[in-house]
């Protein structure tokens, strides 16, 4: 996984690079998007395993997926990907160039796990306080872990802060054990 990363970075800073050029990063956003969502298509997945088919067969049956629904420069960068056998590390890809967007616009993306559907009022007032503390645009997203029993996690970067009963309650455990 590490490998991929570091393989899609310099195709990532790349189409960065021209997005900026051209003002049309979010239209790269949105094409990516369109993307990486059709990886989870098992169909998608056996199209880029296969061995029975050549590089330039892949590429050219995948870029028809997107035809018409894409921009030009974004159908041709899948073409140079499938030219060289690096339609496997476009999910990679997509990864490092939305960092490098978040990176460039000041946004940091956080994660809040809860024990049950949190109310937008309820997101938002974490939004600000995040914001606050990362001194950042935060872009906020929710999922719900029954796993945490009460309470909430919340994740950016490589920072966890756990908020959640079921972590109080390991805690009180270990203290007690102690």
């Amino acid at each position: 996984m590490a490998e991929y990363l570091t393989q899609s970075r310099p195709y990532a800073e790349a189409i960065f690079e021209i997005a900026e050029q051209d003002n049309s990063v979010d239209s790269w956003i949105k094409d990516l998007a369109l993307i990486s969502t059709s990886f989870q298509d098992n169909l998608i997945q056996a199209l880029i395993d296969t061995p029975d088919i050549s590089q330039r067969e892949k590429a050219e049956k995948f870029v028809s997926i997107f035809e018409g629904e894409v921009s030009a420069k974004t159908i041709n960068f899948l073409k140079t990907l499938g030219q060289a056998n690096r339609l496997k590390i476009l999910d990679n890809i997509i990864l490092n160039f939305l960092e490098l967007v978040a990176k460039k616009r000041n946004q940091k993306n956080v994660v809040v796990s809860s024990a049950f559907e949190l109310e937008s009022d309820q997101l938002e007032k974490i939004k600000l306080a995040m914001q606050k503390r990362l001194g950042a645009d935060i872009l906020i997203t929710s999922a719900v872990d029954k796993a945490l029993i009460g309470g909430m996690k919340i994740s950016y970067e490589d920072q966890v802060i756990d908020l959640s009963l079921k972590n109080k309650l390991e805690s009180l455990k270990t203290q007690l054990r102690n």
